[in-house]
């Protein structure tokens, strides 16, 4: 059976206030709402929209971001696929063996060892214990719980709880696959696995519907985007346009509690300057999506001061596309002293060779007051991704993150005449060293 969802005109309403803990408890609502029902609907005030009308298919294959701000109805989404609870109105329909990755530890008992979570796990997904079996090595290699696999859940730690659900939830190659925001908890080696491990699946044919507010990782795993607003849907298509829309959307509502020269909104903002744009561009100053490494490139920071705030600082972080962190310059260890006056700027880091290793990247920006202790933003800036065309027409894990600058002495300690030295001039050329002779160094 090909994997397929179908969401028409979903809606999810709640009732604030509304609690089912003990059996009292629901005899009181039932009685309360009995009295209402007389009356006629609850008061407005006490309704609550999780979501209102929205609609989208996903096929075999594909993968969906949900995209919005805290309370959008993006969790939500999620647990009506998972059948945890019902629509209003509306019609759902999944074709395919689905499985959830919704909360942190979900469908664990923490009194259980890992192996016989990994059991019950699979057991409440319909899976037999023989096809459990035959997958539990499997399971235990990728979550790399070996050491701990006989121990009870409720000593693991939260990293150490995702790595057990998520190697569950992928490793028994489910038709449907439904992530929540849990992977922020993973380090980055293993967000990275978790992210081949996605790509494995979707080329298999799963779906994939993908809970994120790290942009960075959601760009990685997602074709396309669906944001949410206040549990209505705002826009459909790629996810590169999804994300435009978003942020677009965060930036105008910023700018709607300030408007330059309102002393008194200014004064309300807990955050003095803002980070407009990112840009990374080629040693020439042009716009480019493929950098080389072994060429200069451009780091630009546009950023508007709400006041004057003086002596500052400003950190750079280059990101790989796993959430790891490549380099950090700042300008306080670069001995740099920044002066922001009030109105709008730009700032610029040249780095001359980029040196990165093949693979794609993001830079991100922030700016901190005169000491380098606090943040001055309200949220750092990003640019767009970028890939870096090495040297070496592969990329491995192993290779590390960057190319640095290095020479190399060959000395013959029998023979003090026998010595070689060579350095590289940044571009993959070999020259000679002061003080030897050099080698004929065949280019890779």
């Amino acid at each position: 059976m090909s994997a397929r969802i179908r969401f028409e005109n979903v809606s999810k309403k709640y009732l604030l206030g509304q609690t089912r803990t003990s059996l009292p408890s629901v005899v009181s609502e039932w009685l309360a709402r009995t009295i209402r029902n007389r009356s006629g609907p609850p008061p407005e005030d006490r309704v609550l929209w999780s979501l209102r009308d929205v609609s989208f298919d996903l096929d075999e294959g594909q993968s969906l971001a949900l995209l919005g701000p805290n309370g959008a109805g993006k969790t939500t989404i999620l647990k009506l696929l998972a059948n945890i609870t019902k629509p209003t109105s509306g019609r759902i329909e999944t074709a395919g063996q689905l499985s959830a990755l919704i909360e942190l530890g979900a469908g664990f008992h923490p009194d259980l060892t890992g192996r016989e979570n990994i059991f019950l796990n699979g057991t409440i997904l319909g899976l037999s214990r023989k096809y459990i079996a035959d997958r539990f090595d499997e399971i235990v290699d990728f979550s790399e719980l070996e050491r701990f696999i006989d121990t009870p859940v409720k000593r693991y730690s939260s990293g150490m709880i995702v790595r057990l659900g998520f190697a569950v939830a992928s490793c028994i190659e489910p038709e449907i696959l439904l992530v929540d925001e849990v992977l922020a908890v993973g380090d980055a080696t293993f967000r990275q696995k978790c992210m081949q491990r996605i790509r494995s699946l979707m080329k298999g044919g799963t779906s994939i519907i993908f809970v994120s507010h790290n942009l960075y990782l959601v760009q990685a795993v997602c074709d396309r985007g669906l944001y949410l607003h206040k549990g209505q849907l705002q826009f459909l298509g790629t996810v590169d346009e999804a994300i435009s829309v978003y942020e677009q959307r965060l930036h105008q509502e910023r700018a709607e509690k300030f408007e330059i020269g309102d002393a008194e909104a200014a004064g309300s903002l807990d955050y003095d300057v803002e980070i407009s744009r990112v840009e990374v561009l080629d040693g020439g100053g042009r716009p480019a999506e493929v950098l080389r490494s072994d060429e200069p490139a451009r780091i630009q920071i546009h950023y508007h001061a709400f006041k004057s705030i003086g002596k500052a600082h400003a950190s750079v972080f280059i990101m790989r596309s796993d959430g790891l962190t490549c380099c950090m310059m700042r300008t306080k260890i670069s001995g740099v002293a920044l002066h922001i006056e009030r109105g709008s700027g730009m700032i610029t880091v040249d780095l001359e060779p980029l040196q990165l290793i093949s693979g794609t990247y993001y830079a991100e920006a922030h700016f901190l007051n005169e000491t380098d202790s606090m943040e001055l933003d309200a949220k750092s800036g990003r640019s767009d991704w970028f890939s870096v065309q090495g040297r070496f027409l592969s990329y491995e894990e192993s290779s590390g993150v960057y190319e640095p600058l290095v020479s190399w002495e060959q000395r013959s300690l029998d023979n003090p005449h026998n010595h070689h030295a060579w350095a590289i001039d940044g571009i993959g050329s070999t020259i000679d060293a002061p003080g030897g002779s050099s080698g004929k160094k065949e280019k890779k």
